[in-house]
């Protein structure tokens, strides 16, 4: 009698342990099937590079769901950015993917001889430059971008992380416009900034500045000390990766509507040069959220000073907090890149044909 209760209480333990096993697998592969949403924000300018490649990569990965797509003076005008977004779409097949228009101008920054000259042109009213195979014949969104932006934030709290691969002024915006804007946000990504005090941490527009931040510091400063959960991918890890002409060639192996783009806007710098190569900038933004063990990141305090003079725009970082630092928030900043299994997974996604994963 004994030995047959224990049978009966020994095939109960293991028919609630199959159920509890069998409920856990499919409660985490459920889980593991839903993505992500994000809002992915933009100073996008074709020819495809990186701007556009991280795009690519965003809408070809099953992680993620992009809700939208912002876009914002920095590259060059808004109404290239978005004549030029809408036009990718339109060639990868995805035209159902809202676009929102954002800020035209940084928030205090204004045109200088030295921006129009040298890097980028936010502040040109000139028509934008026709994008590969015509103008797009689709449209952007009437909302304005600040304003889906905080929208989608409020109504899905802390369920929504953003992609910011442009100047910070849509996401400054958003911070002023809603008290509980920054609180509700899951994640942002920044690509943006550079970090002296790690290495590799030289600016790419002026001896120490980022181009995205120096572009709009005021809209970076605000971003920066606001209280979203924020990881930056700086200069520092871009400069861990190199395309050159044999990842280049890999890339271009297969032939889809996006890597046809890749040839023309590549293929002859490559025969020029063959021994040039890119650094990756949005890509491995994208890509960290994709997959955040592809980057090494550390726990720091980041300010940017705002200042105008030969600082301005300069991103500041450091372990423990310094004078001058006080409010400035503890943020995640990448530093090094897993490069095999990076470019690995952007070739993959990549070649894939639009909607097919």
């Amino acid at each position: 009698m004994h030995i047959n209760g224990l049978g009966v209480s020994m095939t109960k333990l293991l028919t609630l342990r199959v159920a509890s096993l069998s409920f856990i697998f499919w409660y985490t592969l459920a889980k593991a099937q839903v993505p992500m949403p994000v809002i992915f924000d933009t100073d996008f300018v074709m020819p495809p590079q990186d701007d556009s490649m991280a795009l690519m990569l965003a809408l070809q990965s099953p992680e993620l769901e992009v809700l939208g797509i912002t876009t914002v003076a920095g590259n060059d005008s808004l109404e290239r950015a978005t004549s030029d977004v809408l036009r990718m779409l339109e060639i990868i097949n995805q035209p159902e993917i809202p676009v929102y228009v954002g800020a035209n101008m940084p928030l205090v920054h204004e045109a200088s001889d030295f921006a129009r000259t040298n890097y980028g042109n936010w502040y040109s009213d000139d028509t934008p430059p026709m994008p590969s195979g015509g103008y797009p014949k689709i449209s952007a969104q009437e909302d304005s971008a600040v304003s889906f932006i905080v929208h989608t934030v409020m109504e899905n709290p802390k369920q929504i992380t953003i992609l910011a691969i442009g100047p910070l002024t849509n996401i400054a915006q958003a911070i002023r416009a809603e008290p509980g804007f920054a609180v509700n946000v899951k994640q942002l990504i920044i690509m943006g900034g550079a970090i002296a005090a790690l290495p590799n941490g030289a600016g790419n527009i002026t001896p120490n500045a980022e181009y995205n931040f120096w572009v709009d510091p005021e809209a970076a400063y605000v971003t920066l000390r606001s209280d979203i959960p924020i990881e930056l991918s700086p200069l520092n890890v871009s400069r861990k990766s190199a395309l050159t002409k044999e990842w280049y060639e890999k890339m271009v192996a297969i032939e889809t509507p996006f890597t046809s783009l890749l040839k023309e806007a590549l293929g002859q710098r490559f025969e020029r040069n063959p021994e040039h190569s890119f650094f990756m900038y949005d890509q491995i933004a994208v890509a960290s959220l994709i997959d955040p063990t592809l980057v090494t990141t550390e726990s720091m305090i980041v300010d940017v000073n705002i200042e105008h003079g030969i600082s301005y725009g300069v991103s500041v970082g450091g372990r423990e907090s310094w004078p001058g630092a006080e409010g400035a928030k503890r943020i995640n900043v990448q530093h090094e890149l897993d490069w095999p299994r990076f470019i690995e997974m952007l070739i993959q996604r990549v070649q894939q044909h639009p909607n097919k994963q």
